[in-house]
């Protein structure tokens, strides 16, 4: 099989890619993927429109960005998404995505964690992630754009140099080639490679360990994001992230004290606190005693207009289904991994150090430094895979492919069910939110250890886990100090100092 694109994944960034690439004049795309990832879970997405009655700016945008990120972020990539925000929004509106309007029809902003002015935009109906996926998913079907549901990309084939297509796995477990001389990755991050997350099943991680392997450059792989605020009771709530626009409204942050312990390092309240400083504060209470039972601490939105809370239907009315009113009830929250900021390097086309190898959305890493704006994943992914698609439009995409590959797979129950719970239940201890040097090498043996033998090549898969996790804990074990979400025990003093001057 054949195709002049091959998009791996479903969701925002892949569709956002195949929407630009179709309005310029690119048809011949396949889309492989097991799901849409976490793209319908998108509750925000940002954008600076003109007009806005903030005064802000692309400016200020980007450098909230970097400054979020630690500086660490890919400087020119920042603010070139900053200043295609509103080719961003401008395309899911072409594609009939629709966001919620004040009163006065002006488009409704809010303020979410990390940025200095209210830019987030959302539906009021649902997630905005789902009207995006569904939106852009359902239109290019009728255009006749070929999707591969349920396909699993195992392998990108290249020679190290280029790209010439990818294998799949079918539900099945049928293999089969698929040529192409361009191929974007908008498989994801990190997925589930480390036990209880955020992330939905589709997303597995490995898939560093397939760039890595076809040539690719990884970058910034230590940078594990924690979301916040996720509920960890009931059952019902379990996992379910807590919008960071809920402090924008108003929301306190309690210990068990009842003590709004964030005002202690934040004088002006936890509106817009970056997610690193509530992850660090809420751990320091949970570190004194001051936590709650689950090991978390308490949101409190009592106080706040029932008619603001349900302006968040997907979460206000998951909470009433499960027993607990945010009018009545303290919300107990916790942090749990979430996303990752590292991925495939990419310059200014979103094309990796091999031709033809594109990455965008989570898949790619450089714009997001040490820590991520909240709804950042939205925009991102949105902005990424616009300007992936025009550059990819604006190159010669009638290069004759020169070779065929053998399929190269193999599969072996025992050898996953062996390795893979003691390789995750690793990664799990090692890279958690608090990091520490001795910790990290012991771990990054013990998975080099497991590399060297034999019998991993009996199963691809485990394999691939093994590599993608060695990977971040190299990375990790080479940062020696602080830097947003990787947070070293062992940092030396100064780098305290730089970390509450970006924080706070």
């Amino acid at each position: 099989m054949y195709h002049k694109v091959v998009i791996i994944g479903m969701g925002a960034a892949a569709l956002t890619a195949a929407a630009r690439l179709y309005e310029l004049g690119i048809s011949d795309i396949g889309i492989f993927g097991l799901g849409s990832g976490a793209s319908p879970e998108l509750a925000a997405i940002n954008f600076v429109l003109p007009g806005n009655p903030y005064n802000d700016t692309k400016e200020k945008y980007a450098e909230d960005i970097l400054n979020t990120g630690y500086q660490i972020g890919n400087k020119a990539l920042v603010e070139e998404m900053a200043q295609s925000t509103v080719k961003g929004f401008e395309l899911l509106v072409r594609w009939g995505v629709e966001f919620a309007k004040n009163s006065d029809g002006s488009t409704k902003l809010r303020h979410v964690s990390g940025h200095t002015f209210p830019r987030s935009l959302c539906s009021t109906e649902r997630l905005i992630g789902i009207d995006i996926v569904n939106k852009i998913k359902n239109s290019l079907k009728e255009k006749g754009i070929k999707f591969y549901e349920k396909y699993e990309c195992v392998k990108v084939l290249s020679d190290g140099n280029r790209v010439y297509g990818i294998t799949v796995k079918d539900s099945e477990k049928n293999l089969e080639n698929i040529y192409s001389e361009v191929v974007i990755a908008g498989w994801g991050g990190a997925g589930n490679l480390f036990g209880v997350s955020t992330y939905p099943d589709d997303i597995k991680g490995n898939t560093l360990s397939i760039a890595k392997e076809a040539g690719a450059e990884l970058v910034d792989l230590e940078f594990l994001e924690f979301e916040p605020l996720v509920i960890v009771q009931p059952k019902g709530v379990f996992r379910e992230p807590c919008p960071t626009a809920m402090l924008g409204e108003g929301g306190y942050l309690l210990n068990n004290k009842g003590e709004r312990f964030l005002l202690k390092v934040r004088p002006q309240g936890e509106a817009g606190s970056p997610k690193t400083l509530i992850n660090k504060e809420v751990l320091k209470e949970i570190k004194a005693g001051n936590g709650t039972e689950k090991n978390g601490v308490y949101l409190d939105l009592r106080h706040i207009d029932v008619n603001v809370l349900k302006g968040y239907p997907w979460f206000y009315n998951k909470l009433i289904k499960n027993g607990v009113d945010p009018n009545k009830d303290l919300i107990e929250v916790s942090p749990i991994s979430h996303s990752l900021s590292g991925g495939i390097k990419v310059n200014n086309l979103y094309e990796s150090t091999v031709k033809g190898f594109y990455a965008v959305g989570e898949a790619c890493g450089g714009v997001h430094g040490a820590c991520r704006c909240a709804g950042n994943a939205g925009s991102q992914a949105v902005i990424s895979g616009l300007l992936c698609g025009e550059a990819i439009a604006n190159t010669n995409l009638d290069q004759k492919m020169e070779k065929e590959f053998d399929i190269d797979y193999k599969i072996d129950k025992n050898i996953y069910e062996k390795y893979v719970p003691k390789i995750k239940e690793i990664a799990v201890k090692a890279l958690g939110i608090y990091r520490d040097g001795k910790t990290l090498e012991e771990a990054k043996k013990i998975i080099s250890d497991i590399l060297e033998k034999d019998e991993l090549a009996k199963d691809t898969e485990t394999l691939q886990i093994a590599e993608s996790i060695y990977f971040m804990l190299k990375a990790a074990s080479e940062r020696k100090e602080s830097r947003g979400t990787h947070m070293r025990l062992d940092y030396p003093e100064e780098s305290k100092e730089f970390e509450k001057e970006i924080t706070i």
